[in-house]
């Protein structure tokens, strides 16, 4: 009877959601856990060429006949921002399917939709009742999740990292005192994970602190906060947890803080102040916190006379076009619009013959960098 002999070669081609086109770091014929994924022969029908290619060659195929193989090579996946594989080919009437069962197609229709460390045996199925070329391409579609909608979700902490526990103590405390907070994390991904630990008073975050937990273990991130100012307050971790910390001793605290200049240019500076009262018969010393959109950027530490008040002042440059929250210490100070930069006008102005001359060679050289750059397989020849 007669046979027929398949080549099929895998190319691999990456997607993101929202229109960046990354570089898919793959690995072929090694399991490496630091690529996002791994392609590995299991069977003899796969392997390696010449040019480090996932090769299949399915020998020997009985014409106009339906065959199967099970098994033939792995996909594992380590990053958890793969979000779904596919196989596609053109060409040939050839399916790919998982994990021996020959009913799981692997298409762009029905996906792997894998976790990190996930490894899927994929198998074959050829119809030979028509009629090919010896060598096709099969390609591997990688789709990464929205990284847009992954940060919407969390900013700092990635998929598979879980707050477990968040603890204050105490919580009640005369000023001048600390308070501790310990925030535990769990990875229960597959796969080593970095992540910030974000304290907050009130809100705003006062202290970060990063961590890398390896997958299925604990990391916790512990703060110590000195409380400066009477009242009670919301310690919380994340935003996701908090407990109430009751500060007790004499009134010294900001009466106000404010905004100098509303309305600036980006790469200017502003101006903000805040007073501070100090009703005792002591000396003080305190830290005033300067914080941005509720996060401290800056600190002053001043010392408060007996029955005085202090003007603290700080200076900060604002570099992107935007509208700001300024806080001091909890009290609110107002907002800060920063506009653009305003637009160079370059006129255009005709050059001398000298001028035009003197420019020729460095242009020249520009242009030849550039197709270099676009396609590495051009060559240049100068002229004699």
């Amino acid at each position: 009877m007669p046979s027929t002999k398949i080549l099929l070669i895998a190319a691999t081609a990456c997607f993101l959601v929202a229109l960046a086109f990354p570089t898919v770091a793959i690995t072929v014929g090694e399991n490496t856990a630091s690529d996002d994924i791994v392609l590995e022969p299991t069977s003899q029908y796969a392997s390696l060429n010449e040019n480090g290619e996932l090769q299949l060659d399915l020998e020997k195929l009985n014409n106009h006949a339906h065959t199967t193989f099970d098994d033939v090579f792995a996909v594992t996946v380590n990053d958890d921002a793969v979000e779904r594989v596919w196989i596609e080919n053109d060409d040939l009437s050839l399916e790919f399917y998982q994990n021996g069962d020959r009913s799981a197609e692997i298409s762009a229709s029905t996906p792997l939709e894998p976790s990190a460390g996930d490894t899927t045996n994929v198998g074959v199925s050829v119809d030979t009742t028509e009629n090919y070329e010896d060598v096709e391409t099969f390609t591997i579609h990688v789709q990464y999740q929205d990284e847009d909608k992954e940060e919407e979700e969390d900013e700092d902490h990635p998929k598979g990292v879980e707050l477990t526990s968040f603890e204050v103590d105490p919580t009640r405390v005369e000023t001048g005192n600390n308070v501790t907070a310990n925030a535990t994390y769990e990875n229960v991904g597959r796969t080593t994970k970095e992540t910030t630990a974000r304290l907050t008073v009130d809100g705003t975050v006062v202290d970060t602190k990063p961590l890398e937990i390896p997958p299925g273990e604990t990391k916790s991130a512990v703060f110590e906060r000195q409380m400066q100012w009477p009242g009670t307050y919301e310690i919380g971790v994340d935003g996701v947890a908090s407990e109430s910390v009751t500060v007790e001793g004499p009134p010294i605290h900001v009466l106000e803080a404010s905004v100098t200049t509303t309305e600036i240019t980006a790469g200017e500076s502003a101006t903000i102040e805040a007073t501070v009262s100090n009703p005792t018969g002591q000396r003080v010393q305190r830290t005033l916190e300067l914080a941005v959109d509720g996060i401290v950027v800056d600190t002053r530490t001043v010392m408060i006379e007996p029955d005085g008040e202090t003007t603290v002042t700080f200076e900060r440059q604002f570099d992107d076009a935007g509208t700001y929250e300024i806080a001091v210490s909890g009290v609110e100070a107002g907002t800060i619009t920063v506009a653009d930069r305003a637009t160079i006008t370059v006129q255009n102005r005709e050059l001398s013959a000298a001028a035009t001359a003197a420019l020729a060679p460095p242009m020249a050289m520009g242009f030849l960098f550039l197709g270099i750059a676009a396609n590495r397989r051009w060559a240049f020849v100068p002229m004699r």
